[in-house]
């Protein structure tokens, strides 16, 4: 065998475990990407979105379907290694059908699905989506005026949301979210029918 011949192999029979090496070290840092369920709780301190009706909300009809989608921003996980940057979250809501009336009344159930985005112990995570079944919610009015919903309806209570996936929990904490409309402004649209409402803030405690 020529001494070129001999060089050739030996480097081969030295590069082979390193890129053994390389490429195991690549499978185990992909592998430690956490996937699933993110454990304990979480509360936001925003949320920010719209509800929209269909056909629209008057005094005393309308909104049979009621969706509502939007952004949960500036949460805190109670299990130390989970860092959420922010959720987004659709709606079904189920209404009676009985207008702005019958909304005030509260309604019967709420289905929300929320994607979370966020870190586990500190490597970016693909946390399971939470879907949050509500027993209803109430119109309240906040500091400023403002009207919004309470979740769940206070008359549901105790235990009145159940969470499945990620943060899956049994709670009685009331959430909140707000309008920018006052009480007035609010029922001077519903005379005039109600297509969408602004969510321009509001908190999620303890899901």
């Amino acid at each position: 065998m020529s001494i070129r011949r001999k060089v050739v192999l030996s480097a081969v029979a030295v590069a082979m475990p390193l890129a053994l090496i390389a490429v195991g070290s690549g499978v185990a840092s992909a592998s430690s990407k956490f996937s699933g369920n993110a454990p304990g709780t979480v509360s936001c301190s925003g949320v920010s979105g719209s509800v929209s009706f269909k056909p629209p909300l008057t005094l005393t009809g309308g909104g049979t379907t009621v969706k509502a989608k939007g952004v949960i921003s500036g949460c805190h996980a109670s299990n130390p290694s989970v860092s959420i940057t922010d959720g987004k979250f659709k709606a079904a809501i189920t209404s009676s059908g009985a207008g702005c009336a019958g909304l005030a009344g509260g309604t019967t159930s709420e289905t929300f699905t929320i994607k979370w985005k966020g870190d586990f112990s500190g490597s970016k995570a693909k946390f399971t989506s939470s879907t949050v079944v509500v027993k209803g919610s109430t119109i309240v009015t906040n500091g400023a005026g403002d009207e919004g919903f309470e979740l769940p309806n206070p008359s549901n209570e105790p235990n009145g949301a159940t969470a499945t996936g990620s943060f899956a929990t049994v709670s009685s904490s009331e959430s909140f979210a707000y309008t920018n409309e006052t009480a007035g402004q609010f029922s001077s649209a519903c005379g005039t029918g109600i297509k969408k409402v602004t969510i321009a803030s509001g908190q999620l405690n303890n899901l």
